[in-house]
Parts: C-alpha cells; structure tokens; sequence
C-alpha cells in the first residue's frame, strides 16, 4: 500500500466491501441509514443466521453488557454515511444490550470483538474476498465464515494486520475465544456448543421438540402417580 492510500479513509480503501442499503431505508436524524429492506437470499441462510443469534442470545442470557446483534448497520466512520457494513451476526463485549437502530463505533467507543458472515450466492465475493481485509483493519478480533450450501465453516483470529486461519479442535469444530464456544457443522448446519459439557445448543425446533417430550413425561408421571394413590 502506497503512503497516499496509507492516509485515506478505510472507507475509501476498502469502498468495495462497504455495504449497500436496500431501499426503502430508515435514516437517523444525523443522516446515517438504519434498518433496510434487505432479506435472506434462501431459508438456509435465514435458518443459519436465526439459530446462530438465539444460540448465542441464550448462551450470553445472563451477560446484559454484552451486544449480540443480527444484521445491525455497523457505521465506522463519523461524518461518513456510506462507511456501512451489514454483517449476519457481530458481538461486542461491555457495551450493553440495550435497543439500538444502528451501532455507530464513534459513539460506542468499540469495534465488534466477533463477527459472522454467512455466505450466499450473490455475496460470496465479498463475504470471503472483500470483507475479511477490511474487518481485520478495523480490529475485529475474530472473523467467522459459514457456507450453508456446501456446509463449510472457517473461523479467523486476527494475527497482526491479517487473519490467521484457527486451527480444527481433534473433536472437530473450532474454538472462539470472544464467545468462550465451540463452532462446528453438524449434520450440514452451524452449531455452538459448550466445551464444558460438550452439549450442542439445540435449534428453536429442537428446543420445542424437547420441552413437548419433558411435558409430556410428566404428564404420564403425574398419572402413574395418581393411580398408585388412588390403589387403581
């Protein structure tokens, strides 16, 4: 890199890797855009995307200073509006979890600590190519990658000014340091899991699932236990 580009913005060095607001668009009253009109290019990636923020919502349920956002404009440039990123899932640590329409970095006082991108047919360029320099220049800790189509996962730690590809736990699937998790591909999707205990978060599906069949034990319990009281 030249000493000239050296001084430039990093919007303006990394501009291709900046995210496009959808039309129609929610401004702020300072000008900078909000939520757009941006949805899932396919259910894989809605699906992926929605178990990784409940997941990680519910592993952190008891850490209020600590933001797990989904697809929250990231604006890293005061003054600049089109200094925008988009990604699928970013964390933040101590900054608290309160109602935001954007996370403006000069106003938080901090990057995102972790960040998620997952691929789809029309981003995958930018997901894997074009993004991952400009989220290391800013400092975000780890970078994670998922492919729902071809269920491929690569995690990154930052190394310096680049990302260094983490290396795969022998049980499989890789450790993040900011999450204190383990993430891997399970039958062809994203799952987190508890390197204490080994458990792997269950889907919404899968809780709901779970909580019928527990229901439904103690339901046949209680009346085991009806009958024995009344010598039936």
């Amino acid at each position: 890199m030249s000493a000239e580009a050296g001084d430039l913005p990093l919007s303006v060095v990394h501009a291709e890797a900046l995210y496009r607001p959808v039309p129609p668009v929610e401004y702020d009253d300072e000008g900078y855009p909000g939520p757009d009109s941006n949805v899932p290019e396919s259910t894989k990636h809605a699906e992926t995307s929605a178990y990784t923020f409940n997941s990680l919502r519910a592993a952190f349920r008891d850490r209020p200073a600590d933001l797990i956002a989904h697809d929250l404009m990231l604006l890293f440039e005061e003054g600049n509006p089109r200094a925008t990123l988009a990604p699928d899932l970013m964390v933040v640590l101590g900054v608290g979890n309160e109602y935001r329409a954007s996370y403006k970095t000069w106003k938080e006082g901090k990057l995102p600590d972790l960040v998620v991108e997952v691929v789809s047919r029309s981003t995958w360029r930018k997901d894997v190519r074009v993004k991952p320099p400009l989220y290391a220049a800013l400092g975000v800790a780890e970078f994670w990658l998922f492919d729902p189509l071809r269920s491929r996962l690569g995690g990154f730690e930052l190394a310096g000014a680049e990302y260094r590809a983490m290396d795969e736990l022998p049980e499989g699937g890789f450790r993040s340091r900011v999450l204190a998790l383990d993430l891997l591909v399970e039958a062809g999707e994203l799952r987190c899991r508890d390197p204490r205990s080994g458990r792997v978060i269950p889907d919404h599906v899968e809780t709901v699932r779970m909580l019928e069949d527990a229901e439904g034990r103690i339901a046949e319990l209680e009346e085991a236990l009806r009958r024995i009281r009344s010598g039936s």
